[in-house]
């Protein structure tokens, strides 16, 4: 708690020195002359302001009583905001002047009321019922008005100024958007999920142009096509759109929906700097860490000419338990067969991250018919993790069960006391570089009526290791750790916690551990892709009936796209001449409150030194060392199969017209059209089988193999909005689209388990009688087809006069090819210490087109404002899913949706009152199957197609904010404020399978804009 405190104030401090400097800081007054194209129907004058502060992105401050009862007329055409107010205040009771700091003031002109200087008219309205813009509506504000003129059904999240969007990460901003769910890692947001489908199936882009992917280098798992949102900075981004309705020009459009990540335009805001401050603080850890953006914008006078620039910095210190358990089926002599708890983890991670970003625009419009448009995104976020885990063997020891402590209920054995365990002290440490990088250049030209954009993006996503994934294994001997009780007899799913995990060996000293292996594996992953897209568009007048087509589009896109996966495996490293490995080694402390909230009675342990074990060991001739990267050692035969290389080449063509019509009283606008994609793939990897010669030894044949594909689709689509009121109005939607099987699953590889290769490179065809050792593995399949839906949606949005909406949409997606497991035992080939090569039947899961799913759901969303300064915004999604499997040789099979929460909502009321706002968001999904849990072909046990599931999940996130001055203000944001804690279970609730503890995170700082 001493700590707490040194470090909240701290953060104080930094708060409190930007705010001075801030404050002491002249604000100098600025033209506001930039025009903008504004188009507002008749309305109430409060609400005409509000709208005009957010297509300006002007400051307009006023009191609801200065205008009370009064109206605003239509405007239309391209203005200045205070020519716009001007328009709008003609004739009325009303005046406008601007202040030292560039605001826009409306007050009652001197004939209504006393005049009333405009600094002494700020202090009075904030004090009254004052609107201000770039409060937390106003960014609520901002997304319906996206959402109100998209061509087709889309939300969106939108800052309320520059550096406000309404969290610290992209992700978990989204998931307040209807349909949105997102993907945690240590409590973080790092994907999203639309509709229930997963992140594979959402397209991201940057300003509408395809990005690069980020490689899961974690672990041999991969990730494909999944956008790492934590490695973009929310401080630099104005507007992320979600478009689940897509149209015909839309490049890349996924099934879920389409993500468009946009940055500000220089020549929309006038010249700025923008600068926030913050300090963060990671309850787990008890750490406290500097973050910080600067954006600084600038444009000139004849507004022809503006650039922009930002960078971003963000550290954290986290820390995660991960409880980890499965369940097995035994026989146990006097209890008969029962289900056992498989072998328990107890799974601590520490991570550093670090994540720098930078952002630079250039736009020039040196006149109307012309325009060039450059934009560039530059983010590095590194993350040091280290792991420390203990395994808890029980059914491979379930002989040696104390009856007299055996606990059964419902057929399980939930509590008891082995009488000679066995206990494994594993740790696995390195250090991730997740690089990005994105260029996007555009031209728009008028040639004689005609729209011409040409379109041109780099995107490099490099994903490498700088210390590569280094795992250190000890055990003791079978029967020497000590006596093991667990008790799991309480509720575990409903408390997120279990009775006891324990020892009575003593793990802080480790005896009886006996070291087994120091295994490197280095991996380095690059994805490239370049897009030239080529836009053509004119207004159209003409039509038949009541029907007027307004605009023609169509073009043409070309992306090339590379990635090139490497990946090596030293399962033996060896100590430097002279040196020793001593005690020492294993003797670093874990953190003592490690599961202090998942396991009531535990022990406490002591785990790997790296900094011993990286200074003594090297590997021999091959390299100095224990970091290396995948380029700096030679690949074997094993290496080439876990490596492979992906060329994908993309043709698109497509055409789109927009149109207007009459329903009766009813007007309609909307567009139709068609894109047309192909696709070629180039799949290089390395087939490695194992032969046995003439004399009986077993060798390997490598064959490099090279697997061309090709595929393309037809893909329509349709969009018609009926305006049945000024505020009111009605969507319907339909489109095919398509998603490309994820990059790793196109892949010509094999991968199993890292820790089966250590085993039996050390021991041979001894690790085989172990049964603990895991025989399976995953490949990849080149010849994958895409998975294509129909989609159909409907739409109802209601706009509130002053603020808010209420919307409500249903959806359907038909999705065909639906990529599954197929399951088959292949023999593969396994090196050993002393050069031979072991042959083992490993279990394989390969990625077939085989199945069809369906999703249906209703989308819901309210936002508006109550009395008394307060409001509220809600969202919330029900869905519902069949997934159908068909093997020639298992048959047709029901399965379950990875995934998809049958119920989502997301709950946030806010309070604004002059300087001070106060939100706090509650955000929940009901339980979701976290894999396939589908059987295709034959397995073993039945035990291999549970589902695994994660329970119902509720996060309370809080923010405030304090205007010190119009241009300056401090703020608090605090994520998982109630200390939640995730947690799994395998097909039914009675066996949990992981509790997942993160902790609470604090930001405390500063925002300034000049």
């Amino acid at each position: 708690m001493t700590n707490l405190k040194r470090r909240l104030c701290q953060s104080a401090a930094l708060g409190l020195t930007l705010s001075m400097v801030s404050l002491a800081a002249p604000a100098a007054a600025q033209a506001q002359t930039r025009r903008v194209q504004i188009s507002m129907p008749a309305q109430p004058m409060d609400r005409a302001l509000e709208q005009l502060a957010r297509q300006s992105g002007s400051d307009i401050l006023f009191t609801r009583a200065a205008v009370d009862r009064l109206d605003a007329p239509a405007l239309s055409g391209e203005f200045d905001a205070e020519t716009a107010v001007r328009r709008l205040i003609a004739g009325k009771p009303l005046r406008v002047v601007r202040d030292s700091r560039g605001a826009l003031i409306v007050s009652p002109s001197p004939a209504a009321t006393a005049q009333t200087p405009a600094s002494a008219a700020y202090k009075v309205e904030a004090a009254d019922d004052i609107v201000v813009t770039a409060k937390f509506s106003q960014g609520v504000a901002r997304s319906l008005d996206v959402k109100r003129d998209a061509d087709s059904i889309a939300d969106a999240v939108v800052a309320a100024d520059i550096g406000k969007l309404p969290a610290f990460n992209i992700a978990e901003a989204l998931q307040r958007v209807p349909g949105v769910t997102i993907v945690r890692e240590a409590g973080e947001g790092q994907f999203i999920s639309v509709r229930g489908l997963g992140p594979n199936f959402q397209a991201v882009t940057f300003d509408g142009m395809p990005l690069a992917y980020n490689e899961n280098i974690r672990n041999s798992g991969q990730s494909g096509r999944q956008f790492r949102l934590q490695v973009l900075p929310a401080a630099l981004i104005d507007a992320v759109v979600v478009t689940k309705s897509p149209t015909a020009d839309l490049v890349e459009a996924g099934i879920g929906s389409s993500v468009d990540i946009r940055l500000i335009n220089p020549l929309d805001r006038e010249t700025f700097v923008a600068a926030t401050a913050f300090a963060g603080y990671e309850e787990r850890t008890d750490t406290t860490n500097p973050n910080g953006a600067l954006t600084v914008g600038w444009r000139n006078p004849d507004q022809t000419f503006g650039v922009i620039g930002g960078i971003s910095y963000s550290k954290r210190e986290v820390q995660f338990d991960r409880l980890r358990n499965g369940w097995a089926t035994a026989t146990i002599a006097g209890l008969g067969t029962v289900r056992v708890p498989g072998d328990v983890q107890p799974y601590l991670e520490l991570e550093d991250r670090e994540r720098i970003s930078a952002v630079a625009g250039v736009q020039w419009r040196p006149s109307a018919g012309f325009e060039i448009d450059i934009d560039g995104l530059y983010s590095k976020f590194d993350n040091e993790t280290t792991e420390r885990r203990l395994t808890y063997y029980i059914p491979s020891l379930i002989s040696r069960l104390d009856l007299s402590t055996a606990v059964v209920e419902d057929g399980r054995l939930v509590a008891g006391t082995i009488r000679g365990a066995r206990i494994r002290n594993y740790a696995e440490h390195l250090d991730q570089s997740h690089e990005n990088l994105q260029l996007n250049a555009t031209m728009k030209l008028d040639l004689g009526g005609w729209e011409v954009q040409p379109r041109f993006s780099y995107a490099q996503a490099r994903s490498d290791l700088n210390t590569p994934i280094q795992r250190v294994q000890y055990r003791t001997a079978n029967g020497a750790g000590g006596n093991l009780t667990f008790d799991f007899s309480n509720d575990v799913v409903g408390d997120g916690k279990v009775e006891s995990l324990f020892t009575d060996l003593d793990l802080t000293t480790g005896e009886r551990m006996v070291f087994e292996s120091l295994a490197i594996r280095p991996i380095n992953s690059e994805d490239v892709d370049k897009t030239l897209v080529l836009n053509i568009g004119r207004d159209l007048a003409f039509g038949t009936g009541g029907l007027s087509f307004t605009k023609l589009r169509f073009g043409g896109q070309y992306s090339d796209r590379y990635r090139n996966y490497q990946r090596r495996d030293r399962n033996r490293a060896v100590l430097r001449p002279g040196a020793t490995q001593t005690d020492a080694f294993l003797q670093f402390p874990v953190p003592s409150n490690a599961f202090d909230q998942s396991i009531v009675n535990g022990q406490p342990w002591r785990n790997v030194d790296w900094n011993l074990f990286n200074e003594a060991y090297t590997l021999g001739d091959e390299f100095d060392g224990v970091s290396p990267t995948a380029r700096d050692l030679a690949p074997t035969a094993a290496d080439l199969q876990n490596s492979y290389r992906i060329g994908e080449e993309i043709l698109a063509g497509y055409a789109r017209v927009d149109f207007e019509a009459d329903i009766g009283a009813v007007p309609v606008t909307g567009n139709f059209g068609v894109r047309y994609i192909r696709t070629r793939t180039d799949v290089e990897g390395t087939t490695v089988v194992p032969v046995r010669n003439s004399a009986g030894a077993v060798t390997t044949t490598v064959t490099p193999t090279t697997t061309r594909a090709s595929y393309s689709e037809w893909l329509p689509s349709a969009n018609a909005t009926f305006r049945l009121t000024d505020n009111v109005q009605f969507r319907l939607a339909a489109a095919r689209t398509m998603t490309r099987p994820s990059l790793s699953e196109l892949r010509n590889s094999i991968n199993t388990n890292s820790v089966t290769v250590t085993r039996i490179f050390n021991e041979g065809a001894a690790a085989l009688n172990d049964p603990t050792l895991i025989l399976t593995g995953a490949a990849g399949n080149p010849n994958l087809r895409p998975y294509t839906s129909w989609n159909f949606d409907m739409s109802f949005e209601w706009y509130f006069n002053d603020f808010g909406a209420f919307t409500a949409a249903a959806f359907h997606k038909d999705i065909t090819d639906y990529i599954a497991s197929d399951f088959e035992t292949r023999s593969l080939a396994f090196a050993v210490n002393d050069g031979s090569t072991l042959p083992v039947d490993v279990l394989v899961a390969t990625p077939t087109n085989v199945g069809s799913a369906q999703i249906s759901g209703l989308e819901f969303g309210y936002t508006n404002k109550l009395a008394f300064g307060l409001g509220i915004t809600a969202t919330a999604t029900l869905a519902t899913t069949k997934l159908e499997l068909n093997s020639r040789g298992a048959g047709r099979q029901s399965a379950s949706m990875q995934g998809v929460s049958d119920v989502s909502y997301s709950i946030t009321p806010f309070f604004e009152s002059g300087p001070f706002e106060f939100n706090v968001s509650y955000t929940y999904r009901s339980d979701y199957v976290t894999d396939a849990g589908a059987l295709v072909t034959s397995l073993p046990t039945p035990d291999d197609v549970v589902s695994n599931s994660q329970k119902g999940f509720g996060i309370v996130d809080v923010g405030a904010s304090y205007q010190i001055r119009p241009n300056v203000e401090t703020f608090v944001q605090a994520v998982n404020v109630l200390n939640q804690r995730q947690v799994s279970f395998a097909g039914t609730k009675q066996e949990f399978t992981e509790i997942h503890t993160f902790g609470r995170s604090v930001n405390w700082g500063v925002r300034a804009k000049f």
